[in-house]
């Protein structure tokens, strides 16, 4: 019927283990350092670092770390960063 609306079902979570977890920071520091850096030149140079430990079907996964990582950049480009703790004001007496 036209009135009766699905029900909304809540959005399931990682179905796998995260397998860049061991070096999502050093990934990060990278990216940090050099931004314009492609997700293939990040996972070639993970793999000279780890030969063996990191194949290319990783590539998909590390591009789309990426893409979240460059928009928080261009957020806080734009408006600052995101969490900012306000400024704490002295006590006055």
């Amino acid at each position: 019927r036209p009135a009766a609306r699905a029900k909304t079902k809540q959005k399931r979570g990682r179905r796998r283990p995260d397998p860049l977890l061991k070096v999502t920071g050093r990934l990060r520091a990278w990216f940090d350092e050099e931004p314009w850096r492609t997700s293939r030149e990040l996972l070639v140079r993970l793999q000279e670092e780890q030969p063996g430990q990191y194949p290319d079907q990783l590539l998909r996964t590390l591009q789309r770390r990426l893409k979240i990582w460059r928009k928080e950049k261009a957020h806080a480009m734009v408006f600052g960063p995101m969490h900012v703790e306000p400024p704490i004001e002295p006590m006055a007496n």
